[in-house]
């Protein structure tokens, strides 16, 4: 027994050096805040829509979970994951970016963290890396938020952070993100991060351990440092990869990932810039435990990426939600949702994880795992999204009522 006793107090002691902090921290963001909404430009008067693919030289047999930033000087950006497959301990974190004269035109994809680089900048053993998020802070710097593992899946990840003082030329030591004392394990990001009127940024995650549900990091620069904390919003035990919209500077919407059998988005809404979150509501878009985006038009109607499937990942669609001109304020779980085009669909295929910005310009830019194999990207605009003949989305029975 004495031997049992002391092998849990040096495992506890081990859990604890693990998961404390490595130094000491300024005084940590509040959650919640005031939304920052970039004022809303114009529409072009000319529908507008390309497409195109970052290319790798040679191509990897996967790439995943891309993610997009404009920089300051008007080029984009895009991170996401790729190597052997998924959860492969050669897998990195790749960044390319545009031309600022063409926003569609990738350069050539550079590495910029793996394993080995994340464990000589985190001083701790880093199994495999994976889903990551980018945005620029304040003064412009762009700012990579990633995941790490050491043992097990996903639900084993710890969340990093490393900044570029040069563009995304070059980028600063990674350093992790101390969350809490003890059991700083389980936190994934996906989804893009709203920006706060006192420069802070609010990132959407979730926790994968014990149980799925979704989670607000806030985050403000220190330094080549982040200075973080979270809140807990409601959302039971399936929701996961929360797609936060601001709707002005209190109020925002969130869409959710449904891992229950409900086969539904959920929704769910904050009128307090974050603090607090009602109960999540199912509503009629289809989703098959796939992660969507979102983005708020000039006219204050949604426009969400999404499988348009209860079970498959074997296409991808647009839809559009709420009334022009109400500025969000019918945008709940009961609103009218319509279907305005595919971008993808081949049976048997995966189009996974769509990401979406809007530029300074009105476009919005899309990128998503083509096939599981490339990342793609789109740029389209207002005038050829109000182009677009919609199709309603009946409300579907929940599992059990008849139709």
């Amino acid at each position: 027994m004495e031997d049992l006793t002391r092998r849990a107090l040096l495992a506890s002691a081990a859990a604890a050096a693990w998961c404390w902090p490595r130094r000491d921290r300024s005084t940590l963001p509040s959650a919640g805040g005031r939304f920052a909404l970039a004022a809303a430009e114009r529409p072009d008067p000319e529908p507008l829509f390309a497409t195109g693919f970052i290319e790798h030289e040679p191509a990897p047999p996967f790439a995943h979970c891309p993610s997009l930033v404009a920089l300051p000087d008007g080029r984009l950006a895009c991170a996401w994951y790729a190597g052997s497959r998924e959860g492969g301990q050669d897998v990195a974190i790749w960044w390319s970016e545009t031309a600022a004269a063409d926003r569609s035109a990738w350069g050539p994809p550079r590495a910029v963290i793996d394993r080995r680089s994340a464990a000589a900048d985190l001083d701790r053993f880093v199994a495999k890396v994976g889903n990551s998020v980018v945005f620029t802070d304040a003064e412009g710097r762009p700012w990579i938020v990633f995941v790490s593992i050491a043992v097990g899946g996903w639900s084993g990840s710890s969340l990093n952070a490393c900044c570029s003082n040069d563009g995304g030329r070059t980028w600063e030591p990674a350093g992790r993100l101390s969350l809490s004392p003890f059991l700083n394990v389980s936190e994934l990001v996906r989804s893009a991060p709203v920006v706060l009127e006192d420069g802070g940024i609010g990132l959407p995650m979730y926790h994968e351990c014990l149980g799925k549900f979704p989670e607000m990091l806030w985050l403000r620069p220190d330094g080549d440092r982040l200075v973080a904390t979270k809140s807990r919003m409601a959302g039971g035990r399936s929701l996961i990869q929360p797609t936060v919209v601001p709707l002005d500077a209190s109020r925002a919407v969130a869409l959710l990932r449904n891992h229950s059998r409900l086969h539904r988005v959920a929704m769910q809404r904050t009128a307090d810039g974050g603090r607090s979150w009602s109960e999540p509501e199912p509503t009629p878009l289809p989703n098959p435990d796939a992660s969507v985006a979102a983005v708020r038009l000039s006219d204050g109607r949604l426009l969400v990426a999404f499988n348009d499937s209860d079970k498959d990942r074997d296409n991808l669609r647009l839809a559009v939600s709420g009334v022009a001109g109400d500025g969000g304020a019918t945008l709940d779980a009961t609103l009218e949702w319509r279907r305005i085009a595919t971008l993808e669909s081949e049976p048997g295929e995966r189009f996974a994880y769509p990401y979406m910005i809007q530029d300074a310009a009105g476009r919005v830019h899309l990128a998503y795992s083509w096939k599981m194999r490339r990342i793609r990207h789109a740029v389209f605009n207002e005038s050829w999204i109000a182009a677009q003949p919609g199709e309603r989305i009946a409300r579907a029975p929940a599992p059990g009522e008849t139709a």
